[in-house]
């Protein structure tokens, strides 16, 4: 990468000069190994990297010699790890990847936010030599500090095109589905099915909102005992265990997600308890895996087929020399009901 303070490329060189250790040194720091480096080092060789912009690509340079290599490549930048093993992200990341293809685009790397701390993978990877394009999912997550908010704030001026997915960024076109009114419908379905005690249990979003909403409309008030927040099967199965051992009585559970719900169904089965004759269920993204619980999960079907295309196409529209302008497209969300409630 040029120094353009210098008018020369930034070498493996440079950044020892600057951070006062051998050439090894920094190679070892760059490829985690294979010899240890104390911290101490480590953080004086990143800040060099970050301070001089140094880009250890090592295919930078064949991209680089023909113009317009990387104007069809794109990044894929995830909240966290844990992701990749959910199969509502899953679905999305899948789309993208068929609707990505599908118009003669590429996916260069899927990475997770953590990473790009890391100066010298930034400078790798946020590059124009490397993409035209970058998809952030789901990063309001994880971000939080102003160190944070500073590295979303240089992506966006890094690329060329940017979208968030089920998140928003100022400027940023954004595709997403409206977490408040689809707990909002799970839950007025339950209050129809003459429902009258309704837990909730799910991540504590908007969908918490929605679900206040829906009991605020019946002149029920939301009872704090009543909810409890998770994020996943594990986590919504110990949730719901310990809202039926607490004694509190309820007739319906409204799950912020299937697989929470998942959770949620197998205590009620453990504790004997019929669904949905004694409590009744219902949740939010409609998963393959809704329809073949026991019983057959009611759910609010979240299109995230059409999540990943949106995304594919707001990222490749417009002309590539200028930002598509910043826009929110909100997917429609739809009750299917089953036998859980």
């Amino acid at each position: 990468m040029p120094d353009n303070r210098k008018g020369k490329t930034v070498t493996q060189k440079d950044v020892a000069d600057r951070a006062g250790v051998t050439r090894s040194i920094v190679s070892y720091v760059i490829n985690n190994g294979p010899r240890s480096v104390s911290e101490e080092t480590r953080e004086r060789v990143l800040a060099a990297i970050k301070e001089l912009g140094y880009r250890p690509n090592k295919h930078a340079q064949l991209l680089s010699s023909v113009e317009g290599a990387a104007n069809r490549y794109l990044g894929i930048i995830l909240a966290s790890n844990y992701m990749f093993k959910r199969p509502y992200y899953g679905s999305i990341l899948a789309s993208i990847h068929e609707h990505a293809h599908a118009r003669g685009w590429h996916i260069r790397f899927i990475r997770v936010f953590n990473d790009f701390n890391n100066p010298a993978l930034f400078n790798e990877l946020i590059h124009p030599d490397e993409i035209s394009g970058v998809i952030l999912l789901g990063l309001d997550q994880v971000i939080g500090t102003p160190d944070d908010m500073a590295l979303v704030g240089e992506i966006v001026r890094r690329v060329e095109r940017v979208v968030c997915v089920e998140w928003e960024w100022p400027g940023v076109p954004s595709i997403q589905f409206d977490r408040q009114a689809a707990a909002y419908e799970a839950t007025r379905h339950l209050l129809a099915s003459n429902r009258a005690t309704i837990a909730y249990i799910g991540p504590e979003d908007k969908r918490v909102t929605g679900y206040q909403q829906a009991l605020w409309e019946k002149h029920i008030p939301a009872d704090e005992r009543l909810m409890a927040f998770a994020i996943d099967s594990h986590s919504g199965y110990e949730c719901c265990d310990r809202l039926i051992r607490s004694g509190l009585p309820i007739d319906a559970v409204c799950a912020g997600t299937d697989e929470v719900a998942v959770g949620v169904l197998k205590t009620l089965h453990q504790h004997g308890l019929a669904v949905p004759g004694q409590i009744a269920v219902a949740s939010i993204d409609n998963l393959d895996i809704a329809a073949y619980t026991i019983p057959a999960l009611t759910s609010i079907d979240v299109p995230r087929r059409q999540i990943g295309l949106h995304a594919v196409e707001a990222l490749i529209s417009g002309p590539a020399q200028t930002r598509p302008s910043a826009y929110a497209i909100t997917v429609r969300t739809q009750l299917v009901v089953r036998e859980s409630s």
